[in-house]
Protein backbone atom coordinates (compact mmCIF):
# COMPACT_ATOMS: atom_id res chain seq x y z
CA UNK A 1 0.00 0.00 0.00
CA UNK A 2 1.40 3.11 -1.03
CA UNK A 3 2.21 6.15 1.48
CA UNK A 4 -0.70 8.13 -0.07
CA UNK A 5 -3.46 5.38 0.64
CA UNK A 6 -2.55 5.66 4.18
CA UNK A 7 -2.54 9.06 4.73
CA UNK A 8 -5.91 9.96 3.10
CA UNK A 9 -7.73 8.25 5.65
CA UNK A 10 -6.50 10.64 8.11
CA UNK A 11 -8.68 13.00 9.63
CA UNK A 12 -7.39 16.47 8.65
CA UNK A 13 -7.24 17.73 11.95
CA UNK A 14 -4.47 15.76 12.53
CA UNK A 15 -0.86 16.92 11.59
CA UNK A 16 0.40 14.39 9.25
CA UNK A 17 4.07 15.30 9.20
CA UNK A 18 5.34 13.80 12.96
CA UNK A 19 7.87 12.26 14.11
CA UNK A 20 8.47 9.59 16.91
CA UNK A 21 8.45 11.75 19.82
CA UNK A 22 5.75 13.55 18.69
CA UNK A 23 3.83 10.37 18.15
CA UNK A 24 4.09 9.32 21.52
CA UNK A 25 2.63 12.38 22.86
CA UNK A 26 -0.55 11.94 20.94
CA UNK A 27 -0.92 8.19 21.89
CA UNK A 28 -0.33 9.42 25.64
CA UNK A 29 -2.85 12.48 25.45
CA UNK A 30 -4.99 10.45 23.49
CA UNK A 31 -4.80 7.03 25.75
CA UNK A 32 -5.45 9.52 28.75
CA UNK A 33 -8.67 10.67 27.40
CA UNK A 34 -11.28 11.23 30.08
CA UNK A 35 -13.62 9.54 27.76
CA UNK A 36 -11.69 6.79 28.75
CA UNK A 37 -10.80 7.09 32.37
CA UNK A 38 -14.93 7.38 33.50
CA UNK A 39 -14.48 3.85 33.44
CA UNK A 40 -12.95 2.42 36.16
CA UNK A 41 -9.95 4.37 37.50
CA UNK A 42 -7.53 1.78 39.44
CA UNK A 43 -8.43 -0.92 36.18
CA UNK A 44 -7.73 1.80 33.21
CA UNK A 45 -4.53 2.99 35.19
CA UNK A 46 -3.28 0.09 34.55
CA UNK A 47 -4.09 -1.01 31.13
CA UNK A 48 -3.19 2.57 29.90
CA UNK A 49 0.78 2.25 32.18
CA UNK A 50 1.24 -1.68 30.15
CA UNK A 51 -0.14 -0.25 26.83
CA UNK A 52 2.18 2.97 26.52
CA UNK A 53 4.86 0.61 27.63
CA UNK A 54 4.10 -1.73 24.77
CA UNK A 55 3.68 1.14 22.25
CA UNK A 56 6.70 2.59 23.01
CA UNK A 57 8.49 -0.50 22.14
CA UNK A 58 6.79 -0.72 19.00
CA UNK A 59 8.12 3.05 18.17
CA UNK A 60 11.46 2.29 19.07
CA UNK A 61 11.86 -0.51 16.90
CA UNK A 62 10.08 0.87 13.90
CA UNK A 63 11.90 4.29 14.09
CA UNK A 64 11.41 7.23 11.91
CA UNK A 65 12.18 5.56 9.08
CA UNK A 66 8.63 4.10 8.63
CA UNK A 67 6.86 7.32 7.93
CA UNK A 68 3.86 9.54 10.21
CA UNK A 69 1.60 7.37 8.76
CA UNK A 70 2.37 4.40 10.42
CA UNK A 71 2.19 5.96 13.87
CA UNK A 72 -1.42 7.69 13.52
CA UNK A 73 -2.51 3.95 12.49
CA UNK A 74 -1.10 2.03 15.64
CA UNK A 75 -2.77 5.35 17.53
CA UNK A 76 -6.26 4.87 16.13
CA UNK A 77 -5.89 1.33 16.05
CA UNK A 78 -4.80 1.44 19.64
CA UNK A 79 -7.68 3.56 20.64
CA UNK A 80 -10.60 2.28 19.25
CA UNK A 81 -9.65 -1.66 20.87
CA UNK A 82 -9.19 0.41 24.12
CA UNK A 83 -12.39 1.83 23.86
CA UNK A 84 -14.23 -1.27 22.29
CA UNK A 85 -12.98 -3.33 25.84
CA UNK A 86 -13.90 -0.41 28.26
CA UNK A 87 -17.38 -0.28 26.31
CA UNK A 88 -18.04 -4.40 26.98
CA UNK A 89 -16.43 -3.75 30.52
CA UNK A 90 -18.83 -0.97 31.75
CA UNK A 91 -22.17 -2.79 29.32
CA UNK A 92 -22.19 0.21 26.84
CA UNK A 93 -22.51 -2.42 24.47
CA UNK A 94 -24.47 -5.24 26.50
CA UNK A 95 -26.41 -5.38 29.62
CA UNK A 96 -24.04 -6.97 32.79
CA UNK A 97 -25.03 -10.73 32.89
CA UNK A 98 -24.38 -12.65 36.06
CA UNK A 99 -20.83 -14.64 34.90
CA UNK A 100 -20.43 -15.88 38.13
CA UNK A 101 -21.99 -13.27 40.10
CA UNK A 102 -24.03 -14.84 42.73
CA UNK A 103 -27.63 -13.53 43.64
CA UNK A 104 -27.54 -14.44 47.76
CA UNK A 105 -24.53 -13.30 49.84
CA UNK A 106 -25.59 -16.06 52.52
CA UNK A 107 -28.07 -18.60 52.47
CA UNK A 108 -29.68 -18.13 55.92
CA UNK A 109 -32.05 -15.21 54.94
CA UNK A 110 -36.08 -15.83 54.31
CA UNK A 111 -37.96 -14.69 51.67
CA UNK A 112 -39.80 -12.70 54.19
CA UNK A 113 -36.98 -11.41 55.50
CA UNK A 114 -35.64 -10.06 52.23
CA UNK A 115 -39.40 -8.66 51.09
CA UNK A 116 -38.98 -6.98 54.37
CA UNK A 117 -35.69 -5.40 52.83
CA UNK A 118 -37.23 -4.30 49.90
CA UNK A 119 -39.80 -2.55 51.08
CA UNK A 120 -38.10 -0.78 53.67
CA UNK A 121 -35.72 0.21 51.13
CA UNK A 122 -38.36 1.26 48.83
CA UNK A 123 -39.91 3.49 51.47
CA UNK A 124 -36.83 5.58 51.36
CA UNK A 125 -36.90 5.48 47.46
CA UNK A 126 -33.13 3.78 47.40
CA UNK A 127 -34.75 1.84 44.36
CA UNK A 128 -31.29 -0.38 44.52
CA UNK A 129 -31.55 -2.04 47.53
CA UNK A 130 -34.85 -2.14 46.84
CA UNK A 131 -34.69 -4.39 43.81
CA UNK A 132 -31.55 -6.23 45.10
CA UNK A 133 -33.86 -7.52 48.05
CA UNK A 134 -37.25 -7.70 45.94
CA UNK A 135 -35.51 -10.10 43.47
CA UNK A 136 -33.87 -12.43 45.92
CA UNK A 137 -37.60 -12.56 48.13
CA UNK A 138 -38.43 -14.26 44.24
CA UNK A 139 -35.82 -16.73 44.06
CA UNK A 140 -36.10 -17.65 48.12
CA UNK A 141 -39.61 -17.89 48.46
CA UNK A 142 -39.28 -20.39 44.60
CA UNK A 143 -36.85 -22.05 46.48
CA UNK A 144 -38.96 -22.27 49.58
CA UNK A 145 -42.02 -23.79 47.82
CA UNK A 146 -39.70 -26.24 46.10
CA UNK A 147 -39.96 -24.74 42.57
CA UNK A 148 -36.77 -24.31 42.56
CA UNK A 149 -33.51 -26.36 44.17
CA UNK A 150 -31.70 -24.77 46.79
CA UNK A 151 -28.31 -24.13 44.79
CA UNK A 152 -25.40 -21.90 46.09
CA UNK A 153 -23.88 -19.66 43.44
CA UNK A 154 -26.78 -19.31 40.97
CA UNK A 155 -27.23 -16.20 38.87
CA UNK A 156 -29.64 -14.65 38.14
CA UNK A 157 -29.93 -15.73 34.58
CA UNK A 158 -30.23 -19.03 35.93
CA UNK A 159 -32.64 -18.76 38.58
CA UNK A 160 -34.78 -16.90 35.70
CA UNK A 161 -34.46 -19.44 32.98
CA UNK A 162 -35.04 -22.54 35.71
CA UNK A 163 -38.14 -20.61 37.21
CA UNK A 164 -39.48 -20.22 33.44
CA UNK A 165 -39.89 -23.65 32.84
CA UNK A 166 -42.12 -23.75 36.14
CA UNK A 167 -43.67 -20.81 35.66
CA UNK A 168 -44.37 -20.54 31.59
CA UNK A 169 -46.90 -17.83 31.54
CA UNK A 170 -44.22 -15.58 33.37
CA UNK A 171 -41.37 -16.36 31.72
CA UNK A 172 -40.64 -13.00 30.40
CA UNK A 173 -41.33 -11.13 33.28
CA UNK A 174 -38.75 -13.30 35.11
CA UNK A 175 -36.28 -12.66 32.82
CA UNK A 176 -36.94 -9.14 33.14
CA UNK A 177 -36.81 -9.26 36.49
CA UNK A 178 -33.38 -10.96 36.28
CA UNK A 179 -31.99 -8.76 33.50
CA UNK A 180 -32.82 -5.68 35.91
CA UNK A 181 -30.81 -6.77 38.88
CA UNK A 182 -27.98 -7.91 36.99
CA UNK A 183 -28.00 -3.98 35.61
CA UNK A 184 -28.46 -2.49 38.94
CA UNK A 185 -26.42 -5.18 41.32
CA UNK A 186 -23.07 -5.96 38.99
CA UNK A 187 -23.81 -2.92 36.29
CA UNK A 188 -24.66 -0.13 39.29
CA UNK A 189 -27.31 1.63 37.72
CA UNK A 190 -29.53 3.00 39.87
CA UNK A 191 -33.12 1.69 39.35
CA UNK A 192 -36.23 3.26 39.72
CA UNK A 193 -39.38 2.79 41.04
CA UNK A 194 -41.37 1.57 38.28
CA UNK A 195 -38.21 -1.15 38.46
CA UNK A 196 -39.07 -2.20 41.77
CA UNK A 197 -42.72 -1.93 41.63
CA UNK A 198 -42.28 -5.03 38.65
CA UNK A 199 -40.69 -6.97 40.74
CA UNK A 200 -42.79 -6.55 43.46
CA UNK A 201 -45.61 -7.70 41.59
CA UNK A 202 -43.89 -10.53 39.39
CA UNK A 203 -43.19 -11.82 43.77
CA UNK A 204 -47.17 -11.60 44.24
CA UNK A 205 -47.98 -13.03 40.75
CA UNK A 206 -45.56 -15.84 41.81
CA UNK A 207 -46.93 -16.36 45.45
CA UNK A 208 -50.74 -16.63 43.98
CA UNK A 209 -49.50 -19.08 40.69
CA UNK A 210 -49.79 -23.07 40.92
CA UNK A 211 -46.38 -24.09 39.32
CA UNK A 212 -46.59 -26.39 36.37
CA UNK A 213 -45.24 -30.07 36.57
CA UNK A 214 -42.50 -31.09 35.07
Amino acid sequence: MSPVSLTTSIPASIPVDVGRDEARELAKRELLDPVYAKAEPPWWQQVTSWVLDKLREVLDQVGDAAGSALWLLVLAAVGALIAFVIIRRTGGLQRARAGGREIFADGATTADDHRTQAERAAARQDWAEAIREGFRAIVRQLEERGALDQRPGRTADEAARDAGLVFDDLRLELDRAARTFDEVVYGERPGSAPEYQAIHDLDRDLSSTVQVAL
